[in-house]
């Protein structure tokens, strides 16, 4: 299995964890923001943008939902869907937390100017392309901020939006279940941690995440990361990723 990937994206990071606990083994192809639109649009015939795309024998699959999906139906991972409220779930949370914990937290490091080579430069990154980098990052970040809406008044109200998602897992685990639909992990599970990261940076996932020491001094983010490390929904997240992660 060949795995299209922007390394660092929390939607990809949800993919690998998913063929991590299936045991199956896959090569990672990762890009820079930018070059990965023509690899995809490639392999889909024009019809996806957006990575992660799964190429498996000769089948192209994009969406992170529809490969967890495909994954269960094609290799048995029934423990992804053995919950009916697993796929609605995941669901829920690809919309409500991945583009507000993404919009949120890239604000947060424009903010702090951290440099966006150094974030894209994954060890899984080609060196070609990483040499493109340092000259193509005003352009990526101009890019970036257009395409998603990555704006203060935007950041904030996708703030607004993930904070209630991380309210309602916090009520759903009120009566001590370990996981969202019960006592097994599921795709829930799997897609609420991963799509939570940029907002607790846990050290376990399966990317280098920007390093909080380089932000600026007396930069809030520390403390804005803390916090919601610190909520019930943000412990969850940190015990997943310590318990099932690797």
């Amino acid at each position: 299995m060949r795995l299209i990937s922007i390394s660092i994206s929390h939607y990809v990071e949800k993919v690998k964890w998913a063929l991590q606990l299936a045991g199956l083994p896959f090569t990672e192809e990762s890009y820079i923001p930018g070059l990965h639109a023509a690899v995809t649009l490639w392999h889909t015939g024009g019809r996806h943008r957006a990575t992660p795309v799964l190429i498996d024998d000769g089948e192209v699959i994009p969406d992170s939902t529809a490969i967890l999906q495909h994954l269960a139906a094609r290799y048995r991972q029934t423990w992804l869907y053995a919950h009916p409220e697993a796929l609605v779930l995941e669901e829920r949370f690809d919309a409500s937390i991945g583009p507000h914990t993404r919009r949120f937290i890239y604000r947060h490091l424009f903010d702090n100017e951290l440099s966006l080579a150094e974030i894209f430069s994954q060890d899984v990154v080609p060196a070609w392309q990483k040499r493109m980098l340092p000259l193509a990052a005003p352009m990526l970040k101009a890019g970036m901020i257009a395409e998603m809406a990555i704006y203060h008044d935007e950041a904030e109200r996708s703030r607004l939006v993930f904070e209630a998602e991380f309210a309602y897992v916090d009520k759903l685990l009120q009566d001590g279940r370990p996981f969202l639909c019960g006592e097994k992990i599921s795709a829930a599970d799997i897609t609420f941690a991963a799509l939570a990261a940029p907002v607790i940076l846990p050290s376990e996932y399966g990317a280098r995440l920007p390093d909080l020491n380089s932000v600026k001094p007396g930069s809030t983010l520390p403390a804005v990361i803390e916090g919601y490390r610190n909520t019930t929904a943000g412990k969850y997240v940190q015990r997943l990723y310590r318990e099932n992660r690797r």
